[in-house]
């Protein structure tokens, strides 16, 4: 038995974590799980490493693991070498391969010259430029334009650049660190258009470089707020400052929400990865709900600390919520109400506006509280489904 083509694993303090050639990751708390490695470097049978693994369900985990495609037996099965189809549609949304490639040439090319001194020099240039324009407030004159849907669509054609950016760095980053982004996607995530990249293999990498990892679309987020506060300040044209300005201050919000380690997004991989505890977030959920629920047994594996975490990260992440829809009015009411009091075509691109917005805080509240209420701990879970 050997490991599958293309898994990439590392030993975690929980377990063995496991990235699986299908977009997938794997904690195994086995008792024994940290020796895997070593078995396989044998070559046993099915038998032998079910044997040398021992401990409960030994035979059943290989199985599963097997028909799981982590492990292979290639005494019995040749390598796989099926091209995977480059475009997927999957239940987060529609999927490509290929982004790989340029992520692989930017972390060789591009990102060098963004590390060297000149290179941090102009970006820091590039940011306190950008906080001082914030500072300075919004610029005088109009917030909408004469054509409100232009505003909109070209506000949202940015917006979705920008988030392409940021997970596109997330790509880099892995590139740089010797991993690989297997797919890219557009679709819906808590409700909200998004795009995103497959980041499982991150899971792998040693804890300062997962962290980085984590965060590599926020560096990236923060330059662009700042550029586009820097156009809202300079710009002459009513549509680009308007435009500029609304996103560069949604861009803060969003960042502070991705940072905040309390949703399932960058801030709170970060703090897993920093933890080493890769299914935090659902595991502190968990241990919420059997706290709620009296129940009196409890895993001596689980932090004391853990269940309030789960408690910490409901109730501010419903607070965050709220309070991004409330600065999303404060910052394009204006817009929303130039757009629900013109014609017919500007109330449908007001709809295309604010449905994903009021879907995403809808759906994120949701998620939130079903996952404390049917929260269900597996040791063999899958904590990278949402690293995205």
């Amino acid at each position: 038995m050997q490991f599958a083509l293309g898994v990439e694993w590392r030993v975690s303090k929980r377990g063995l974590v496991i990235a699986g050639v299908d977009g997938d990751a794997m904690l195994l708390e086995h008792p024994r799980a940290a020796v895997l490695p070593g078995l396989l470097a044998a070559n046993p049978n099915a038998t032998e490493l079910a044997e040398r693994l021992g401990g409960p369900n030994s035979t059943r985990l290989v199985e599963e693991m097997t028909q799981a495609g982590i492990l292979r037996d290639p005494a019995v099965e040749a390598p796989s070498a099926a091209t995977p189809r480059r475009v997927t549609v999957t239940r987060s949304g529609v999927e490509v391969t290929g982004i790989d490639r340029p992520a692989q040439w930017c972390a060789r090319h591009v990102l060098p010259l963004l590390v060297s001194w000149p290179g941090r020099i102009l970006i820091g240039a590039v940011v306190v430029s950008g906080i001082w324009s914030l500072l300075m407030g919004r610029p005088a004159g109009p917030t909408v334009s004469a054509r409100p849907w232009v505003d909109a669509l070209l506000g949202f054609a940015i917006g979705l650049g920008c988030s392409a950016l940021h997970e596109f760095a997330h790509s880099v980053a892995l590139a740089h660190y010797g991993r690989r982004s297997r797919r890219a996607g557009f679709g819906f995530y808590w409700g909200a258009v998004s795009f995103y990249v497959d980041s499982t293999e991150a899971m792998t990498l040693p804890r300062r470089a997962r962290v980085i990892q984590a965060l590599a679309g926020l560096a990236v987020d923060v330059v662009t707020i700042c550029l586009l506060a820097m156009i809202a300040q300079v710009a002459t044209s009513t549509l680009l400052t308007a435009v500029a300005w609304r996103l560069a201050v949604l861009g803060v919000v969003d960042v502070v929400a991705n940072l905040a380690p309390i949703l399932r997004v960058d801030g709170h991989w970060a703090l897993a990865d920093l933890l080493d505890e890769p299914d935090l977030g659902s595991r502190a959920r968990s241990a919420l709900g059997d706290l709620l629920r009296r129940r009196r047994r409890r895993d001596p594996m689980t932090p004391a600390w853990l269940p309030w975490y789960g408690a910490i990260s409901l109730t501010c992440g419903v607070g965050l919520l709220a309070a991004s829809a409330w600065v999303f009015w404060w910052a394009a009411a204006d817009l929303v109400i130039a757009l629900f009091t013109g014609n017919l075509a500007e109330i449908v691109v007001g709809v295309l506006l604010v449905a994903p917005i009021v879907a995403s805080v809808l759906f994120s509240t949701l998620g939130l509280l079903l996952e404390v209420v049917l929260s269900r701990h597996a040791l063999t879970d899958d904590p990278a489904t949402a690293r995205r």
